[in-house]
């Protein structure tokens, strides 16, 4: 998950990928630097810290990242305004962990890194020069290490969307 390293000139977030990281990180001046990581200047640390808990569901502390948990999700999605589990030409993401995707240049479905599907699989559907990817209804998958701090970000996220089946350590 993301960790943020203070000390220093700089305050150095480490962080996978996620749509809106690079958006957020630019309010506050970011510096990608590659492999994953961020550096911003010591002064924005209450809002690193913030803007961690808005993508990730923690704060950044390494202590956070050291207590996993494997999560068992059943997807039951309702929205039909606002689905989570079915996006065009995007990437399916649920609490900042990509939870399907597209292999690029060739267009296959895939579980996302540490995502495993129990019960159905991710499906791909072609619409004219796009595609639809989606979770379907009834789908279960397993989250591996997830932060037990993230916990009630991940079923806040789930609401009208899924549940929460069992949360094992990992």
């Amino acid at each position: 998950m993301a960790i943020l390293s203070v000390g220093g000139a700089y305050i150095t977030l480490d962080a996978p990928f996620h749509p809106e990281l690079a958006c957020q990180a630019s309010r506050y001046r970011g510096r990608f630097v590659g492999k994953g990581k961020w550096r911003f200047d010591p002064k924005w640390e209450p809002e690193l810290r913030a803007m961690c808990r808005l993508l990730f569901g923690v704060d950044g502390r390494p202590e956070t990242a050291a207590d996993l948990i494997d999560l068992t999700v059943a997807v039951q999605e309702r929205s039909v305004a606002y689905p989570l589990f079915r996006r065009f030409n995007a990437d399916i993401y649920l609490g900042g962990r990509q939870v399907a995707g597209v292999l690029k240049g060739r267009t296959i479905a895939r579980p996302g890194k540490g995502v495993r599907f129990v019960k159905a699989e991710p499906r791909l559907e072609r619409q004219g020069l796009g595609w639809w990817l989606s979770v379907p209804t009834g789908a279960e998958f397993i989250i591996r290490g997830v932060p037990r701090m993230a916990v009630p970000f991940m079923e806040a996220g789930l609401v009208d969307h899924g549940h929460l089946v069992a949360a094992k350590a990992a």
